[in-house]
């Protein structure tokens, strides 16, 4: 039995008269003719302070004070009375309904115990066996919308059990799911189903023969919660109907394992069944409808996303307004609550007193007291107050009134004040951070125009001297002076481009020159430049290309760029006899990857952030060994964030590096099959280039 906590009865905090006419009417003429009479009284006796006796105003002051103080505690005194009689005529059928509520789910609860027991009990239950059973149930228990039996079945037991089902005299039996329009379609293959194979009563269920709940994530969640507890899990069905569901594991050997790998293993299917909140309470107590005096509200304690409401009976008294009230409204004046544990779900119970005769006799007994005992008082003063002028209280109103103007023009005048100031010292720092915008343009392209032409210049003589193509130079020392001048001018030259196109990038002065490109062809390209240092290395490079379908509209040269710095990188950081490999991929959501992966010295998680920002890099003693300007990343990540895509980084150290490279999947191009080329994917890239045929899921 779910455990239930005592009904806590809370008595009347501010009596509520009930709505009508008659005594209520009298009500509302009470409180009116003394609030009425106080406020008059109030404004007269402000006004003549000045011009009235002192033993006067003492007088009045008494008169009102013994007044004020004569009703204050006739209404208390009223009021606890009535509340005490009333708190007790509301509690005792109060807890008795909680009681009857309680025990008549505890009877929904051991009605599916018992269907679990039954398909226990023998290993082959069929669906007339159910039938059997199930038929006696469910006229004591008219709550009960559905009884299920849900086995597990998996992908490859799929088409036996569809045909046994069939054969067994459910014709057409498939495993069926909604799409969005709610329609029933054919169940998508999945690794595990889970089948509704009977239901009773079947009238009114027919639909929901086949029906695969592995086919809604939610429904999918609160089994495999109950399947991992290995006992009963209560949910809400509906949120349009006041219903819930309780779902019941089944194990082999009807035993519940010790552990959660173990539940999962031995799995044999589910009890479900669906019970209606409306058809429960009025079952448990029919004779509900005479009680005109009681709303019944079920609340969801667990539920944290405001939809705390379970279920609603509105008292007949409620005719004129028979909406629910707001759960602050509920917890207030007269009512009883308390929780109940329904498979680990809490619930909260609450019966509240609407009217007569829980609440009426306080409000008419209790403020008549207090508005007639203030009515009297107020009369009385008011034949010992004089009469004052209609001037000076329109003096005194315009007096108060100027005052309020002025301090709000004052505060007005310097909210303007302080608003101008603000917008100068924007505009000032807008201008000032345009300012420092052009000049770095300015700088920007004297410096292309200044150190390329000369570092050109130098490049090109140093390539004459190289090559010797005006004469022999004499020693061949001077040619090896030549190669590296060649050598540190093309460098300097790169880290001047890498320089300026990270500055158009955050200038947003960078246009992408969108084309439809081939992997291959850019590797290809990019390949000779970098087969001097894999040989150097003794490095074995491999490619994995997934996607020989589909193409990338990119910006071609930011492409190569981006490949050129991740190669070089990878090539730079992996010790001799390593492995660099790329890939690329289509994801589930049809996102184009690429990846780069070497197994050099990694990078420590920390150290990841730092070395994306410009010109930093990670320290490390082997990373010093070798030239770098910590551009080749900061770079790359900027350039794919200009086609809408993501830089990703997985690595450590010790154990190599992955840099995937994730485009959008409105950047996939696919070409017709007749298109391809044959063995597109693996055109030379150089004679010690070994080819990877595999198919592998790249690392994200």
């Amino acid at each position: 039995m779910a455990p239930v906590n005592e009904p806590e009865s809370k008595e009347i905090g501010e009596a509520s008269p009930p709505g009508g006419s008659g005594p209520a009417s009298l009500w509302h003429l009470y409180r009116q003719l003394g609030r009425r009479s106080l406020s008059a009284l109030s404004r007269r006796l402000r006004l003549d302070r000045g011009s009235m006796p002192s033993r006067d105003r003492y007088l009045i002051m008494l008169v009102f004070v013994v007044g004020v103080v004569f009703a204050t505690a006739g209404f208390f005194a009223v009021s606890h009375h009535f509340q005490g009689k009333a708190q007790r005529e509301f509690e005792g059928p109060a807890r008795q309904f909680t009681a009857v509520l309680t025990r008549a789910l505890d009877g929904y609860l051991g009605s599916l115990n018992s269907v679990r027991a039954f398909m226990t009990a023998s290993n082959d239950v069929g669906r007339w066996e159910f039938f059997e059973y199930t038929r006696d149930n469910l006229p004591r228990y008219p709550g009960t919308r559905s009884l299920e039996w849900i086995p597990r079945i998996t992908e490859q037991e799929r088409v036996p059990f569809e045909r046994m089902a069939r054969d067994d005299g459910l014709f057409g039996f498939l495993f069926t799911e909604r799409d969005r329009a709610g329609l029933s379609v054919t169940a998508r293959r999945r690794p595990v189903h889970y089948p509704i194979y009977f239901v009773e009563p079947f009238t009114g269920n027919e639909e929901r023969l086949g029906l695969d709940l592995a086919a809604d994530g939610a429904v999918v969640e609160v089994l495999h919660l109950a399947r991992d507890v290995g006992s009963a899990v209560a949910t809400r069905h509906s949120a349009k109907q006041p219903s819930f569901a309780v779902v019941l594991p089944i194990y082999r050997d009807n035993k519940v394992p010790d552990t959660v790998q173990g539940r999962r293993d031995n799995l044999l299917g589910f009890v479900r069944g669906i019970f209606d909140i409306g058809a429960i309470v009025g079952d448990a107590w029919p004779d509900l409808v005479h009680l005109p005096g009681f709303d019944i509200y079920l609340f969801d304690t667990d539920d944290t996303k405001g939809a705390r409401m379970l279920y609603y009976h509105p008292s007949p008294l409620r005719e004129s307004a028979p909406e629910p009230l707001p759960e602050t409204e509920v917890l207030r004046g007269l009512y009883t609550q308390a929780t109940y544990g329904l498979a680990g779900w809490d619930w909260l119970i609450v019966v509240r007193a609407v009217s007569s005769p829980f609440t009426y006799n306080v409000g008419m007994a209790a403020w008549g007291f207090w508005a007639i005992s203030l009515l009297l008082t107020s009369l009385l003063l008011q034949h010992l107050v004089s009469a004052q002028t209609r001037t000076q209280e329109i003096e005194q109103s315009v007096t108060a009134r100027t005052a309020e103007l002025s301090l709000a023009n004052a505060f007005l005048k310097e909210e303007i004040d302080e608003r101008v100031r603000i917008e100068d010292e924007l505009r000032a720092a807008k201008d000032q951070a345009e300012a420092a915008t052009r000049t770095k343009a300015e700088f920007l392209a004297m410096m292309s125009h200044e150190l390329r032409t000369p570092l050109n210049a130098v490049i090109g003589f140093s390539e004459i001297i190289g090559r010797e193509s005006l004469g022999p130079v004499g020693h061949s020392q001077y040619r090896d002076y030549a190669e590296d001048i060649r050598l540190s001018g093309t460098h300097l030259l790169t880290l001047i481009n890498d320089i300026l196109d990270l500055s158009k990038i955050e200038g947003k002065r960078f246009e992408l020159q969108d084309e439809v490109v081939d992997l291959s062809a850019i590797l290809g390209s990019v390949y000779p430049l970098l087969k001097p240092k894999i040989e150097d290395g003794a490095l074995s490079f491999r490619r994995a290309f997934d996607t020989p379908r589909h193409r990338l509209r990119a910006d071609e040269r930011a492409l190569r760029q981006i490949l050129m710095n991740l190669l070089s990188n990878a090539i730079k950081f992996t010790p001799k006899g390593g492995k660099v490999t790329v890939g690329t991929q289509l994801d589930d959501a049809g996102r184009f990857l690429i990846a780069v992966s070497d197994t050099g010295i990694g990078i420590a998680e920390h150290d990841i952030k730092a070395a994306l920002q410009p010109f930093n890099q990670v320290d490390s003693s082997l990373s010093r060994r070798y030239e770098g300007t910590g551009l080749g990343l900061p770079l790359s990540q900027r350039l794919m964030r200009l086609h809408d895509g993501v830089l990703e980084i997985d690595s450590a150290l010790g154990q190599g590096t992955t840099i995937t490279l994730i485009f959008p999947s409105d950047r996939v191009v696919e070409i017709p099959p007749l298109s391809i080329v044959s063995d597109a994917e693996d055109e030379d890239l150089g004679p010690n280039v070994p080819r990877l045929h595999a198919r592998r899921r790249l690392r994200r």
